[in-house]
């Protein structure tokens, strides 16, 4: 349901996380990676991404019309959009699941109902997590082999430290060490025999959203 508001110049479906379904778990995840959120003139909840048609499907999954903006940094144009929705109900449904204001070095994993938490997940890899293909030569006989990696990254080593632990549980995933590569800067990564069944797992048959230039890689399983 969208809800007016007399001062709104956009549309915007104020209840959408006070519900868990499918596509909130996923934006949720998509916001504990990419997102902001704010409380000084206005309640604010942001999301950034390179990405401006995926941008575009989460605002229309939010039910709203609001403008997406591009980054400047001192005058210049950067790759980056963003996408700010204005709504108190919004921001404090928001803080109730785990949000945090600049929560990039303290984000704790939330609590997500079981049924949800491939969606979730699938949201934060969105955000941040990449797959790849990596070609390299083996020491011991020269010869070249391609292999399919991903992994997460975070400013919380806390976060990855918990997600390790699920996907550990629910999907018999390797315990692999979390790297460290700057100061807040934090790496879960996968082999291909688990790579591929992390992408099994969150990019299941018929899930509603998703970053398809990521999920097209299970075609290669």
């Amino acid at each position: 349901m969208t809800l007016p508001h007399h001062s709104r110049k956009y549309t915007l479906n104020e209840s959408f996380f006070s519900a868990w379904s499918p596509k909130m778990a996923y934006v949720l995840g998509f916001w504990f990676a990419d997102g902001d959120m704010k409380h000084e003139r206005s309640y604010r909840v942001s999301f950034s991404s390179k990405d401006y048609k995926h941008l575009e499907l989460i605002k229309q999954v939010a039910g709203s019309n609001a403008k997406i903006y591009r980054f400047f940094n001192n005058g210049v144009l950067q790759g980056s959009h963003y996408l700010t929705l204005h709504s108190k109900k919004l921001y404090h449904d928001l803080k109730k699941l785990g949000g945090t204001r600049s929560n990039s070095t303290t984000l704790k994993f939330p609590y997500v109902p079981n049924k949800y938490l491939h969606d979730f997940i699938r949201g934060f890899f969105d955000g941040d997590g990449s797959v790849h293909n990596i070609t390299y030569r083996a020491s011991k006989n020269g010869k070249l082999y391609t292999e399919t990696r991903s992994n997460f990254t975070s400013g919380s080593k806390l976060f990855l430290v918990a997600l390790r632990q699920i996907l550990t549980e629910k999907l018999i995933l390797a315990k692999r060490a979390i790297g460290q590569y700057g100061p807040h800067q934090y790496k879960l990564g996968y082999g291909q025999k688990d790579t591929y069944k992390l992408l099994r797992y969150m990019y299941y048959p018929n899930h509603i959203i998703s970053l398809k230039r990521k999920a097209v890689y299970l075609s290669e399983i």
